[in-house]
């Protein structure tokens, strides 16, 4: 009886898990959103293999990123990126700020058909940007 009560909790810990697994959203593509205050367009292109170009006004940076497997229990996707390099430029809030080696973390709320997301600063979603799109896979 023991054994099968073992047995039992580590197949309900395997489905869980490939539950979890399988509801990350996938990042790759391109995402874009326009800030409505000055019209400043940011775009984000993720790529598979964990990198990612950021465009925001004049300013274009490379960057890695790792999201969470699992949502925060709101629902929110943490997302950590490190950016590698800074390629100049004024960014959407008018900052020339040179941020190469900067490590910074959203939370990502997505969707129910994850073609759309917020992105916020912290895990309770009160400084939120977007609505970003997804514009191309």
């Amino acid at each position: 009886m023991r054994l099968l009560l073992c047995s039992t909790i580590a197949v309900l810990g395997a489905c869980a898990w490939n539950t979890a697994f399988g509801q990350q959203p996938n990042l790759a593509g391109t995402w874009e959103w326009t800030r409505k205050k000055n019209g400043c367009v940011e775009r984000f292109v993720f790529r598979e293999n964990g990198t990612v170009q950021i465009k925001q006004g004049e300013k274009s940076t490379e960057n890695t990123y790792l999201m969470a497997w699992a949502p925060e229990p709101n629902g929110r996707f943490r997302l950590t990126f490190t950016t590698i390099k800074d390629f100049g430029g004024r960014d959407c809030e008018d900052s020339a700020d040179d941020i190469t080696g900067r490590r910074s973390v959203v939370y990502m709320l997505f969707s129910q058909s994850r073609e759309s997301m917020i992105m916020c600063k912290s895990p309770e979603g009160t400084d939120c940007t977007g609505l970003m799109r997804r514009i191309a896979r």
